[in-house]
């Protein structure tokens, strides 16, 4: 046994000695005093800093509330948080309260300068209401722990190894100033759940990027000249810290996942259930009521389903292992023959309408035609005829010094050849010489005429 000890002994001896050299190493090669000093001036609250902040939540809410995600990038390139939550990181580490002061003081600053811009904007803006990028932001999960915790890890070793420093800013950017502008959003609106969902996902991040980069200044040796206390003292406070936003982080994304299972398997019972009856689903929402969950459906069918209620609760109740309540609205569905005959009738319906449209056109034209026909009989006669094309009724105005039998051949060609109109032939009475000529026999007023003159003296005589 003593031998084994020993055997076992003497590679982990090398080992630790390996380790302890490379770790020294690792101490050397970076300069703490640089570092610190651009940390330090990195994270202090300057006009350029509360210029920065104000530019990017402004354009941020703005990629928000018309759901452009590349606006929201852009947001993110410009953002100057990645400053004070990296002294602040650091300031834990080497405890050092007054750099801790001037680091919440920036965030502070930050926060109420990048709050009021975003709420301007919200109260200025007519649309009002929440797109998928503010509403992706409200329900933190675990995995959105871990994104922070990545990115304040990338972020320590890019500021303490100096490289890649703005690549890594916009990475811990990401996770900050869109929610912060979500936020702002939630409080314009006054919709309390977006805001405290967003709050909420701002804190994590922001406690989770600056406590990884704690862990990562610790790794390279910042802070090594704290007393045990003081290295207690943290650890205590990065490990209660994250342990706190852990449990409804990881809460929220377990009912989350519950959500999204029951979502599949109610989807897959319905679509089962529709398809045996020919139907299929237009629109389905699976949300949270309670103990259990609650189901609206849209169906598009092509008969009422009776049963559709009772027989989809029943097979619900059979899968789930929570409690669901559906609510179904069926919607009739054109079958195929349906759709053609609704295709014929409308060609039937254009059909008739240039039919009319033609018809009206030719009866213009046959009009026109019967009182230039009338002209053509009257030709050589002195005559006026005036036409009312609405009601087909013509006036046939002969001079009074036409004959009596000439006006009844007239009056018999005129009936013979123009059929289908009333026509009035009119002897015009001779003027008396001491009165005014008599008007014209004319039409209503109402009527639009069209008149043709032929004209000419004649004897007095009047009859019709």
């Amino acid at each position: 046994m003593n031998a084994l000890r020993s055997l076992l002994s003497v590679p982990l001896v090398k080992g630790f000695q390996l380790w302890r050299q490379w770790r020294s190493l690792l101490f050397t090669s970076i300069d703490h005093q640089v570092v610190m000093s651009n940390v330090s001036e990195a994270g202090g609250l300057t006009p350029r800093f509360a210029f920065m902040a104000v530019m990017s939540c402004g354009i941020a809410i703005l990629g928000l509330i018309q759901s452009s995600g590349a606006v929201v990038i852009g947001a993110m390139l410009i953002s100057p948080l990645m400053g004070p939550i990296v002294q602040l990181g650091f300031s834990l580490c080497v405890v050092d309260f007054r750099m801790m002061g001037r680091a919440l003081l920036a965030l502070l600053a930050g926060l109420v300068l990048a709050l009021g811009t975003a709420m301007c904007i919200v109260w200025l803006s007519p649309l009002r209401d929440a797109t998928s990028e503010i509403l992706a932001r409200t329900q933190p999960t675990l995995f959105d722990l871990l994104v922070a915790l990545l990115s304040g890890l990338a972020g320590g070793y890019a500021v303490i190894t100096r490289k890649g420093e703005t690549i890594v800013g916009v990475a811990i950017a990401t996770a900050l100033m869109p929610p912060l502008a979500v936020v702002a959003f939630g409080l314009a609106i006054g919709d309390r759940a977006i805001a405290s969902g967003a709050l909420f996902l701002f804190m994590t991040n922001l406690l989770a990027i600056a406590l990884s980069v704690t862990l990562i200044a610790k790794w390279y040796g910042f802070g090594m000249e704290n007393s045990p206390r003081h290295t207690a003292w943290q650890a205590v406070v990065i490990a209660s810290t994250f342990i706190l936003l852990a449990i409804p982080l990881g809460l929220a994304l377990r009912d989350i996942g519950e959500q999204t299972w029951t979502a599949n398997q109610t989807r897959a019972v319905v679509s089962t259930y529709l398809a045996s009856h020919s139907a299929s689903i237009d629109q389905m929402s699976v949300v949270r009521s309670g103990d259990g969950y609650a189901v609206d459906l849209v169906a598009m069918v092509p008969t009422y389903i009776t049963e559709a209620q009772r027989e989809l609760s029943g097979r619900l109740e059979a899968r789930l292992p929570k409690p669901v309540s559906i609510r179904i609205r069926q919607t009739l569905e054109a079958n195929e023959d349906g759709r053609r005959n609704r295709v014929d009738l409308d060609g039937l319906r254009l059909a008739v309408n240039l039919l009319s449209t033609q018809t009206g056109e030719l009866r213009s034209e046959l009009d026109s035609l019967a009182v230039a026909r009338v002209h053509d009989l009257l030709d050589g006669i002195p005559a006026r005829v005036a036409a009312d094309t609405a009601h087909r009724r013509m006036i046939a105005e002969l001079p009074h010094s036409m004959p009596d039998e000439e006006v009844a051949r007239v009056r018999e060609r005129l009936h013979a050849v123009v059929a289908g109109w009333s026509i009035d032939v009119v002897v015009l009475p001779s003027p008396e010489p001491s009165a005014p000529p008599p008007p014209t026999a004319l039409l209503p007023e109402s009527t639009a005429a069209q008149s043709v003159d032929a004209g000419g003296p004649g004897r007095q005589r009047g009859r019709r």
